[in-house]
């Protein structure tokens, strides 16, 4: 990706940590034959969500508390989906303190996100929710039309129709920022009267 003056992407160094992820995400998810594996790591952006679109949701996660919480989250009975959730949050931890617009793309959230992860030292921030089982979210399920487009076009063997389906998606996630949980608001003419509505021909 072309890098603007005013705000440096990632770098090819950021881009290589990002396919090592990828790769270890998938291997550890989902069975998928080894080319169309290293086709899908290659998207710009990580493969899984670490809930960069739920501020409420990391308030809490993060809070100081000094007792034990009742109903805590279960923790990752994986040991790789441990280390690879460690290694994600350390990577993005460590990205967003450089450059939050690279954090940003890579991520798919919101500056505000990426602020609150780096607010924290990074020892406070593992110690906190490191292990926590409900963190580390699939985008290749469940979300429409993003794990469509990554399982099909994102894993061609054309690179400029798997490179669209790449960018199309990180499109999608960076123009989103959370406005998914906002209703529906009414558009200004159902509020005009009926004779304002119509044009004369």
């Amino acid at each position: 990706m072309q890098e603007s003056g005013e705000y440096p992407g990632p770098s090819l160094d950021d881009y290589a940590n990002v396919q090592a992820l990828n790769s270890a995400f998938i291997k550890a998810t989902i069975d998928m034959k080894g080319p169309q594996r290293g086709r899908l790591a290659a998207a710009p952006f990580l493969l899984f969500s670490l809930r960069e679109h739920e501020l409420e949701w990391w308030d809490g996660a993060l809070a100081d508390r000094r007792q034990g919480d009742l109903m805590a989250a279960p923790e990752l009975s994986s040991p790789e989906l441990c280390r690879l959730q460690t290694a994600a949050l350390s990577f993005l931890w460590q990205l967003g303190r450089r450059n939050l617009y690279a954090a940003r793309i890579i991520s798919g959230g919101t500056i505000a996100w990426c602020e609150k992860i780096t607010a924290l030292p990074l020892i406070t921030l593992l110690d906190r929710i490191g292990t926590r089982g409900d963190l580390m979210q699939s985008r290749l399920d469940g979300q429409v039309g993003i794990s469509e487009r990554l399982l099909g076009d994102g894993t061609s063997s054309s690179q400029n129709v798997r490179r669209s389906s790449h960018l199309a998606v990180l499109q999608t996630l960076l123009t989103r920022s959370g406005l998914d949980s906002y209703t529906r608001l009414p558009a200004a003419a159902c509020r005009m009267p009926a004779a304002m509505q119509v044009l004369d021909k």
